[in-house]
C-alpha cells in the first residue's frame, strides 16, 4: 500500500521518520517521504503537494512534527482534508504524543509514544478494509469524544529495526514551491553540514527525567527509563553501509540523548570496533557525570572529535530544586577539565530566560562559564515550559504569565537583556576580563563604566572574539591540522552563519 510521511522540520536530518519509512518498505508497504523544510501555504505550493499526492495516490498520510510545527502542521492538513477527504491523516512525533486533544480538531488519528507498529498496523487494517479503532497508541474521535487507545510496549530489541540510508529512497523535496525528487544535490544543499555528517541512534531512552525536558513527559507515559541498546554489530554494520554509500562523509553523529548512559563493558567494545572498522571522527552527547577519564581514553582513541554535554545552569539550587538534574555544576567542570586534558572540541548548552531563577542564579553560571577550560562552543537556548512536563505544570501554578506560546516560540532566540549577554560573552572572553565586567555589573548595572566595558566587550566578541572560537574548536575537532579544518570549513559555514545571527533576533530590551 502506497504511504505518504511528511517531515515540517527544517533540517532534512529526521531519523525517527526515516525509521518509520523503512520500517514500512520492510513489512511490504510502499512509503515516500516529502520533506517541507521550508512550508509554504501558498497556492502554488499547496497545488504543487496536491500533485504529488494525486500521483503517489497514497491510501494514508502520516505528518510528523513538534511544538513548533504545529501551525504549519494545521495549515496543511486544512488543505489535505479538503482536497483529499478520502485519505485518513495520521499526526505523529512529540507534540501529537503529549498534547493529542489539540491535533484532533485537524489530524483524523494521532499517534502516541513510538510509532513503529502503529503506522504498521494502521497501514495494514487500511489496506485490508479492517477497523482501525483498536490499534494500539492510536488516539482519535468517537461521536466527538476522544478515544485513547492503550500502549503497545516499548520495543525492546532495536536491532530487530531496520537501517536506513542517509538519503532516503522515494523521497521528495519542496524547493520554494515546487517538488522535486530528493537527489544528493539537493540533499546537500539543504540538510545542515552539507550532508558530511551521518546522524545514527544506537539506544532510546534517557537516564534523568529533567522537568524541563520532553522525556520527562515519555518516561512517565511509560512508566520507565530503561535504556534500550542496539548490539554493537548492529551499529557497525550500518556504519560501514553508510561509509561505503557515501564517501562523502566526514563525520558521524551519535544523537542518543546521552550516548555514555552504558557500562563500560559496552562501551569498551563499541570504541574497539568502531576504531577497527569505521576510523571517522565522530560526535556525541553525555551527561556530566559518565565522563572519566578512562572513558575518554577510549573515546578519543577510537575517533571521537567533538562531545556534547548539558550545564543548564551554573547554580546548583537551578539544577537540584528545578531541573531535577543529579548533574551539578562541578559534576559539568570535572568532566570538562578532563574533555580539554583529552583535546576533544566540546560544546556545552545553557539554558536562558528562567524565570524561576534569581540574579545570583545568574551570576553562578557566568562564573562557572569562566571556569571551563577554553576553548569551547556554547549553545544557548531559550527556556519552553512544553506541555507535559513538570516545569509547565510548576509555572502554570506559580507563574502562568511567564508562559510563552509553546507552538510559536522558537528556542535558539532568548531574551536580549544585560545578565543573558554577559552570560554568553562568559563563553569567549577572558577571565579577567570577565571579572571586571562582573564586579562593575554589581557595582550598578546603569552606570557608565559598567555600560561602557560592555558595548566594548559586545563589539570585541562579535568582530574577534566568537568567530576565532569557533575556528579554534572546530581545529580541535580535526586533530589541530589546519589542513583538515579549512577542509571541512565549507560544511559549517551555514551552521556557523545561522547560531552566529540567532543573537540578533528577538530583542525585547535594550542591553547598554
Amino acid at each position: 500500500m502506497n504511504v505518504l510521511l511528511i517531515s515540517l522540520q527544517r533540517d532534512l536530518d529526521v531519523i525517527g521518520l526515516k525509521c518509520l519509512h523503512y520500517y514500512l518498505r520492510e513489512n511490504g508497504h510502499s512509503p515516500h517521504l516529502l520533506y517541507l523544510p521550508n512550508f509554504s501555504s501558498g497556492q502554488d505550493a499547496l497545488k504543487n503537494i496536491g500533485r504529488l499526492i494525486s500521483d503517489l495516490s497514497p491510501k494514508l498520510i502520516g505528518v510528523s512534527l513538534m511544538s513548533v510545527e504545529y501551525h504549519r502542521a494545521c495549515d496543511l492538513t486544512k488543505y489535505l482534508k479538503v482536497n483529499f477527504k478520502s485519505v485518513p491523516v495520521l499526526w505523529g512525533g512529540i507534540h501529537p504524543t503529549i498534547a493529542p486533544e489539540t491535533c484532533l480538531d485537524y489530524a483524523d488519528y494521532v499517534c502516541i509514544g513510538e510509532g513503529e507498529g502503529t503506522i504498521l498496523d494502521l497501514s495494514n487494517a487500511i489496506e485490508r478494509g479492517e477497523d482501525v479503532t483498536g490499534i494500539n497508541n492510536l488516539c482519535f474521535r468517537l461521536d466527538g469524544r476522544m478515544e485513547r487507545n492503550p500502549l503497545n510496549p516499548l520495543i525492546d530489541n532495536l536491532d530487530e529495526l531496520p537501517v536506513y540510508d542517509h538519503i532516503p529512497v522515494n523521497a521528495f523535496i519542496q524547493v520554494k514551491s515546487r517538488i522535486s525528487p530528493l537527489t544528493r544535490r539537493l540533499f546537500r544543499k539543504y540538510t545542515r553540514y552539507r550532508g558530511i555528517t551521518y546522524s545514527v541512534i544506537t539506544s532510546r531512552g534517557c537516564p534523568f527525567s529533567c522537568t524541563y525536558c520532553c522525556n520527562n513527559f515519555v518516561s512517565r507515559l511509560y512508566q520507565s527509563r530503561k535504556i534500550r541498546r542496539r548490539s554493537i554489530r548492529n551499529i557497525i554494520s550500518e556504519l560501514e553501509r553508510a561509509m561505503r554509500d557515501n564517501p562523502e562523509l566526514e563525520y558521524i553523529n551519535f544523537q542518543d540523548d546521552c550516548f555514555l548512559a552504558c557500562g563500560d563493558e559496552y562501551l569498551g567494545e563499541f570504541c574497539k570496533g568502531y576504531k577497527d572498522k569505521i576510523a571517522k571522527p565522530f560526535v556525541a552527547r553525555s551527561i556530566p557525570i559518565y565522563i572519566t577519564k578512562k572513558r575518554m581514553n577510549w573515546l578519543k582513541g577510537a575517533g571521537l572529535a567533538w562531545i556534547s554535554l548539558g550545564l543548564q545552569s551554573g547554580s546548583d539550587r537551578v539544577l537540584k530544586d528545578i531541573y531535577k538534574r543529579k548533574s551539578l555544576a562541578g559534576d559539568f567542570l570535572k568532566a570538562a577539565k578532563i574533555i580539554k586534558d583529552f583535546n576533544v572540541a566540546a560544546f556545552y548548552d545553557v539554558i536562558l530566560d528562567n524565570p524561576f531563577e534569581t540574579e545570583e542564579d545568574k551570576i553562578q553560571t557566568i562564573q562557572t562559564l569562566m571556569d571551563t577550560p577554553r576553548p569551547f562552543y556554547t549553545q544557548y537556548l531559550s527556556l519552553v515550559f512544553y506541555l507535559g512536563t513538570e516545569l509547565y505544570e510548576r509555572a502554570s501554578r506559580e507563574c502562568p504569565e511567564q508562559i510563552e506560546d509553546i507552538l510559536t516560540k522558537d528556542y535558539f532566540i532568548y531574551d536580549r537583556n544585560v545578565l543573558n549577554d554577559m552570560i554568553r560573552l562568559a563563553t569567549f572572553l577572558g577571565k579577567r576580563h570577565m571579572n571586571a565586567i562582573v564586579r562593575l555589573y554589581k557595582q550598578g548595572p546603569s552606570g557608565f563604566r559598567f555600560r561602557s566595558l560592555l558595548f566594548i566587550s559586545r563589539l570585541l566578541s562579535l568582530i574577534v572574539h566568537e568567530p576565532v572560537t569557533y575556528f579554534q574548536v572546530i581545529r580541535l575537532s580535526m586533530g589541530g591540522s589546519l589542513y583538515k579544518t579549512l577542509r571541512v570549513m565549507p560544511g559549517y559555514f551555514g551552521e556557523g552563519l545561522m547560531r552566529y545571527f540567532s543573537q540578533f533576533k528577538g530583542r525585547k530590551g535594550a542591553s547598554f
